[in-house]
């Protein structure tokens, strides 16, 4: 069965894993925690309850969308507390990613539909989520769930111009 839950350690070799698939495949649209440099579990609860954060970082529930019949981390969603307005801009409220071997199977488009539902619980009711311009496959995510595309926004990312598209949906 297909379901969301908090990161633990019982999906932790598979998450290590998955962000090994991100670095060999050299996906840069979202990154997994590849561990060397931290507890991932710790860094996820120190984001949760908004302590020992880097600088301009804002509190985030992390969550795992894992097969547990396969025992297959899938993917991973951060739904963000509140918005900065750096995050307005890039960012949103909602980041996620999919494991690379587990693209096109519409597994981003259940784990945002599952993201949205939990922001609502949340109280955030207003959400934004963004992708890049390029990233046809995100916005595709985005729209099957009832996004919104409000506007796209010129941001400068590690030194590269990037055309960011915001969605926003009231939940």
């Amino acid at each position: 069965m297909i379901k969301l839950l908090a990161p633990n350690e019982q999906y932790l070799r598979s998450y290590r894993e998955a962000n090994d698939e991100y670095v060999r495949n050299q996906v840069r649209t979202y990154s997994f925690s590849d561990g060397t440099d931290c507890d991932i579990l710790e860094k996820f609860d120190n984001y949760k309850f908004e302590r020992n954060l880097k600088p301009n970082r804002v509190g985030a529930d992390f969550y795992w969308l894992v097969d547990d019949e396969r025992q297959v981390f899938l993917g991973e969603v951060s739904i963000r507390h509140r918005l900065t307005d750096a995050l307005l801009r890039y960012g949103g409220h909602i980041g996620y990613g999919i494991r690379y071997s587990q693209w096109n199977k519409g597994y981003g488009t259940l784990l945002l539909k599952l993201a949205l539902e939990k922001a609502g619980e949340m109280g955030i009711h207003e959400v934004l989520t963004t992708c890049d311009d390029d990233n046809v496959a995100s916005a595709k995510v985005m729209e099957k769930n009832g996004m919104e595309l409000r506007d796209k926004v010129i941001n400068i990312i590690d030194g590269q111009t990037v055309i960011t598209r915001r969605y926003w949906k009231t939940i």
